[in-house]
């Protein structure tokens, strides 16, 4: 039997579904990664969508993506996950990328799935812990069924060693506690009047005191 020619071989070739991740700490160029995959996937000729979650405050919704860097690209923005596969679907796309994945509900799971299924890659990106150093939302499952995962690292903002943490500070330099809100959209205001975000290491990664409540 003679071997399958080139044109045999285009024929028979199927779109192969995939879930990639990209996550690590604040700081770390998770979004920056995943633009620089969408625009390969353009260059590559696939049909691209980045979704991003309304809790995403670095730029107006429904207008595009931003790194902490200013890379852009453009975005579509969803309430929750009930929207990701019939976007996708109306938009005809084939290669998904997902920002922010631990901002989104647990139906996030299930949606990512269900495009992988679909023979579509799909990127989620997200932060893997939580500024406590738990894990953070679905990344975890999602990190779990992942065909591969890129952890990222930041650069400790205290001594300069490769940062695997968030830490999370009030206007007034200290470490935020464990009871206090989890989510804290934006975090990267050049005033010194609001809670901020930074990348630490492990050595340098600190937790506040619960609040004291008076009875």
């Amino acid at each position: 039997m003679a071997p399958p020619t080139i044109d045999t071989e285009i024929k028979v070739y199927r779109p192969r579904g995939e879930l990639r991740v990209i996550t690590g700490p604040m700081c770390c160029g998770k979004s920056e990664e995943t633009m620089r995959e969408l625009r390969r996937a353009v260059i590559a000729g696939r049909h691209v969508l980045l979704l991003r979650p309304a809790l995403d405050t670095r730029v107006e919704a429904d207008e595009e993506a931003r790194s902490r860097s200013g890379q852009t690209f453009p975005a579509r923005t969803l309430a929750d996950s009930s929207g990701i596969v019939p976007t996708v679907e109306s938009a005809g796309a084939d290669f998904v990328a997902i920002e922010e994945g631990q901002f989104w509900d647990s139906g996030l799971i299930e949606a990512a799935s269900a495009l992988v299924d679909k023979h579509m890659v799909v990127i989620v990106n997200g932060l893997n812990q939580d500024y406590l150093g738990r894990p953070f939302g679905p990344m975890p499952t999602i990190m779990a069924l992942a065909d591969d995962v890129r952890v990222l690292t930041a650069i400790c903002q205290v001594c300069g060693e490769e940062a695997t943490k968030t830490q999370r500070l009030h206007a007034d330099g200290t470490p935020a506690g464990p009871d206090e809100q989890l989510i804290l959209p934006g975090g990267f205001e050049t005033t010194a009047a609001v809670d901020r975000y930074e990348a630490r290491c492990r050595r340098h990664h600190q937790i506040g005191p619960r609040k004291v409540r008076r009875h």
